[in-house]
């Protein structure tokens, strides 16, 4: 085993830390990136876990760790790049353009010129949420590429352990841009499989999730050949599906929102979601679900405006 550190340096932007670890035995190239949202820090010390274990536990290839892509944010606690652009809506990026862009080109000719193969992002949902790990949508390749892209993605997505959503349908998956996330990118601009893991709280390193997202991680590597055996389902997994990734119903007035299904359960089409009151308690609007499908997280905080979205929930494919 063979462990190297390395930085990357953007051009008026930050210097980035790369991990990376290298097994005698060749095998593949594997990324595992964390904090592209600097509010997002479950990953930063999930990525310095994977680092410990790997030392002792990887059998083939090599593995690429990012503890931060936005080393700004996370000392700022804020989810954007200084100057408020989303990174992980820049990819693949260019050296001439914006912060976010030329923050995302060093990091997507980075990955390129190591060959990666496979990877994995790790980000954070709400306090109030199971983990998850996402799918993209190959939207911009060929038909017949576009079927062995999605059954690579969904193999390491079950390799993970944890309920597994299908981003978007395609027309909205290409209106919030996410095929120019980090693993969306590397989808369908690299043809490149990768997934997006989402576990723990944001803005907090809290230990159970912590194991979650490395357990998650672990499976996935071994599913890949660069360490030894698949994880089993995390506790929270749910059977069915298959599920896509959706937005709760849209509150028609403002108020407090009081769940009252909590994430990782089912639900039928008319299911009663939460309640929103007044701050006199009194019941202004039931939030019922329009298809059948399982909460995957609420919202934090508790107060909604008019037309607010009160979490993300996993609806029948």
């Amino acid at each position: 085993m063979q462990r190297t550190v390395t930085t990357i340096r953007v051009s008026r932007g930050p210097e980035l830390t790369v991990v990376e670890v290298c097994s005698e035995r060749p095998g593949p190239v594997v990324a595992v990136t964390a904090n592209v949202h600097g509010d997002e820090s479950t990953g930063v010390a999930a990525v310095h876990r994977l680092d410990q274990w790997l030392r002792t536990s990887i059998v083939a290839g090599r593995v690429l760790l990012f503890p931060s892509l936005n080393p700004a944010g996370l000392r700022a606690g804020t989810r954007e790049l200084p100057g408020g652009s989303d990174l992980n809506r820049a990819f693949p990026g260019s050296d001439r353009g914006g912060p976010a862009s030329r923050v995302a080109g060093v990091v997507w000719n980075f990955l390129r010129a190591n060959e990666v193969g496979a990877l994995i992002d790790l980000h954070a949902d709400s306090s109030v949420s199971v983990p998850y790990v996402i799918l993209d949508r190959s939207v911009r390749l060929p038909a017949e590429q576009r079927d062995s892209m999605d059954r690579q993605v969904a193999r390491l997505a079950q390799a993970s352990g944890l309920i597994a959503l299908r981003e978007y349908p395609d027309a909205e998956y290409l209106r919030f841009v996410l095929d120019q996330s980090l693993a969306g990118a590397m989808v369908n601009h690299a043809a490149v499989p990768a997934i997006t893991i989402e576990a723990g709280p944001r803005r907090a390193v809290a230990a159970d999730a912590v194991d979650t997202m490395v357990h998650a991680v672990q499976g996935v590597l071994g599913a890949l050949g660069v360490c030894v055996g698949p994880a089993a389902a995390h506790p929270s997994f749910v059977e069915g599906g298959p599920w896509r990734r959706g937005s709760s119903p849209r509150s028609s007035l403002g108020g407090v929102f009081v769940p009252s299904i909590a994430p990782g359960n089912v639900f039928s089409k008319g299911d009663v979601l939460g309640e929103i009151r007044s701050l006199a308690g009194d019941l202004i609007e039931q939030v019922r679900a329009e298809t059948n499908g399982i909460v995957i997280s609420w919202m934090d905080g508790c107060w909604v405006e008019p037309r607010g979205v009160t979490g993300t929930l996993g609806l029948q494919e």
